[in-house]
């Protein structure tokens, strides 16, 4: 600074002199030692996302309370916590006694329909070989008759019509009779597959593939068929299927709006520091809640190893909106003037005041959405307070 005062005091001085000489003498404007220094930088378009930082819940993809369809006695169980299943795997027994003796009677009852179909069709058979019989002797007897009445009387032949007759009552009475018997064998086959099909409830299987996450009841204890949605009855065991896992996230209502299905996202758990997982909004709630005024959002996450466990915390940073080539300015470049922003632009060694709209910040940058079309220099440093048509000095 001493060097540079000194520079002007000669300045001035010389130039004194040449006035008092008479003769005049070219110089260039002295450069004012009070100018503000600037550091200047450019505008850079970059790919800009917002996202939105959220603690999250991580929860099975599928979850399965496991009902008794029939009362009776636990006889076994052969799950328990944390235990892995397949689907269709038998998990628990009811006993049930009476159940045994019940199929009894049905496979006996049905064993009795059976056999009085075969006598029903048997007597069928005998009718019809019977009509028969009496149609060919009514036939024969007829064309004797016509042939020659007074070789055979007409009340022979009389006789023969009426034993048709009833040989043809007799058979439509068999059928029918084989329809009877019929309908007995199926009513006695369904009553059968009915008690057969409580007989299975007793066996209890797995719905899903997953893991046992609760089990509830020990062998010997009272079951109580669960009969509807409703009910009071207590739960066998609680399946979970974890290769895939939910991440339940609830967003606050200013971003709500711009949530979308198939948005990406990036999972982290502090169970495993330094990991993260990728995801995507699998789906989304078509209302806010009223007490939080938050929208449910779900991502899923693949988890062949089973290492994402139901429970644990989550932080999700989720991806809001994604802007191609957007101006952004260092975050120092911009002067926050209440409501208001404004960025310095030298120009001729001025500075001008643009007043900017600006959009998503990051630590280091901000987006400009108005007020600067790029490639002006704008100020990221001064030496000292700006205002608006100041001279400036560019520090190089």
């Amino acid at each position: 600074m001493k060097t540079i005062l000194l520079g002007a005091a000669a300045a001035v001085w010389l130039g004194n002199v040449a006035c008092s000489s008479g003769r005049s003498q070219p110089s260039a404007a002295p450069v004012s030692p009070d100018r503000i220094v600037v550091s200047v930088t450019q505008p850079q378009r970059r790919t800009v996302t917002d996202r939105l930082e959220l603690a999250g819940s991580i929860t099975p993809y599928e979850q399965v309370t496991v009902y008794a369809k029939t009362s009776g006695y636990l006889k076994w169980i052969k799950v328990d916590i944390g235990d892995w299943v397949q689907k269709g795997d038998a998990l628990a027994e009811i006993d049930i006694p009476e159940m045994v003796t019940a199929l009894d009677e049905k496979r006996a009852a049905l064993q009795k329909a059976e056999a009085a179909l075969e006598q029903a069709k048997a007597a069928a058979e005998q009718s019809r070989a019977e009509l028969e019989f009496q149609q060919i002797n009514y036939r024969r007897l007829q064309a004797i008759h016509e042939k020659d009445p007074d070789l055979l009387p007409e009340q022979d032949v009389d006789q023969a019509r009426g034993a048709f007759g009833v040989a043809r009552g007799k058979l439509k009475t068999a059928e029918a009779q084989i329809k009877v018997s019929e309908a007995a064998v199926a009513t006695a086959k369904a009553e059968l597959a009915t008690l057969l099909a409580l007989a299975e409830y007793a066996r209890i299987v797995a719905p899903i593939t997953g893991a046992i996450a609760e089990r509830f009841l020990d062998p010997g204890a009272l079951v109580q068929a669960a009969l509807s949605s409703r009910t009071q009855a207590a739960p066998v065991v609680s399946i979970a299927r974890l290769d895939r896992v939910r991440v339940l996230l609830d967003v606050p209502e200013p971003k709500a709006p711009l949530v979308r299905v198939g948005a990406g996202a990036r999972v982290r758990v502090p169970a495993y520091p330094g990991e993260s997982w990728p995801a995507r909004v699998a789906r989304m709630g078509a209302v806010l809640d009223s007490g939080s005024r938050t929208l449910r959002v779900e991502d899923d996450i693949p988890n062949p190893n089973h290492r994402l466990r139901p429970g644990m915390m989550a932080k999700v940073e989720l991806d809001l909106q994604r802007f191609e080539g957007a101006l952004t300015v260092p975050v120092s470049a911009v002067r926050v003037q209440g409501p208001n922003r404004a960025i310095f632009v030298v120009e001729g060694g001025k500075v001008k005041q643009r007043a900017v709209k600006t959009g998503l910040e990051s630590p280091d940058w901000i987006q400009i959405l108005n007020g600067l079309r790029g490639g002006e220099q704008i100020v990221s440093a001064s030496s000292g307070i700006l205002t608006d048509g100041a001279e400036v000095r560019i520090n190089p």
